[in-house]
């Protein structure tokens, strides 16, 4: 068995890709194009020949390098060819020392001997019933909200531009994206949907304003909820939770999971779960190298 530290440059994307497309635990995260955006001259630990590999997104601050999770990827981690997972420690053990720190989000299918604090939730719901059978799951507060009409001259938008998608989350802003960030967000999104793996799905009102998106990616069995904006009319309207009945709609009966990538945050976990989603557990684990950091 044969596991090696690769940088950037000797990385080969070709096998890189192939191997999270051959993974039953593969995530669109984890392709070379996604990861090239949101952390740019990653480097890795690839076990044999591309059989299984783990991304090291990495960063320097004070003249040392550190390995971080970057934002707008859920899960990362081990992913691997076959059925059993590799053991882990043997990516850890392989990262070089001249990483101070590493902090890591394993993804739902890799098994790390670490503590409860290091959980984190995933929320994801089974398309494989009919649209019937998965909404007996839906909540009374979702129902509630599903039977709120909309106005008869909102519309929804299968193809929402990604400018206005996210001049939509500026204009309604709910964390504190740079604009870095954003510009991150507009590179990937655009990628995304030219390459065929996603699009933005809107409410617009009579005037064409853009009311409440969400993007949408799939990738293998899953339709990952990535990002989503709403004004405050859209959120009075409850269209959020019309956008998310719709692919749940248009996809029922299908080998599909919704993603919603679930939350931390008390209120968002609730508006998952109240669809039916069911829960799914991942890791982070931080290691340093310095006790002090």
């Amino acid at each position: 068995m044969a596991i090696k530290y690769l940088k950037h440059n000797e990385i080969n994307k070709d096998k890189w890709d192939n191997c999270i497309e051959k993974s039953s635990n593969g995530l669109v995260y984890a392709l070379s194009w996604y990861i090239d955006i949101i952390a740019p001259n990653w480097h890795a630990i690839v076990l044999n020949d591309y059989n299984a590999v783990l991304p090291l997104p990495w960063k320097k601050k004070y003249g040392l390098k550190y390995i971080y999770h970057p934002l707008f990827a859920q899960q990362l981690g081990v992913f691997f060819q076959g059925s059993e997972c590799p053991d882990i420690e043997l990516f850890l053990n392989a990262i070089p020392n001249s990483f101070i720190k590493s902090e890591i989000s394993f993804n739902y299918a890799n098994t790390v001997n670490c503590n409860n604090e290091n959980k984190r939730l995933n929320s994801i719901l089974s398309l494989k019933n009919s649209y019937a059978l998965i909404t007996k799951n839906f909540n009374t507060n979702t129902k509630r909200n599903l039977k709120k009409e909309l106005h008869t001259d909102w519309v929804f938008n299968n193809s929402v531009d990604v400018k206005a998608f996210l001049n939509l989350k500026k204009e309604n802003p709910v964390n504190n994206l740079t604009p870095s960030n954003f510009r991150t967000l507009e590179n990937l999104f655009s990628d995304i949907i030219s390459r065929g793996f996603g699009n933005i799905l809107g409410i617009v009102d009579s005037e064409n304003n853009l009311v409440s998106a969400a993007l949408f990616v799939k990738y293998k069995n899953r339709i990952i909820y990535l990002f989503s904006a709403s004004a405050n009319t859209g959120k009075t309207n409850s269209s959020m939770f019309k956008i998310v009945n719709k692919i749940i709609t248009d996809n029922a009966e299908s080998d599909f999971y919704i993603d919603f990538e679930g939350s931390m945050v008390e209120g968002v976990a609730r508006f998952f779960k109240g669809f039916g989603a069911s829960s799914e557990f991942y890791y982070r684990i931080s290691k340093s190298i310095l006790p002090f950091l």
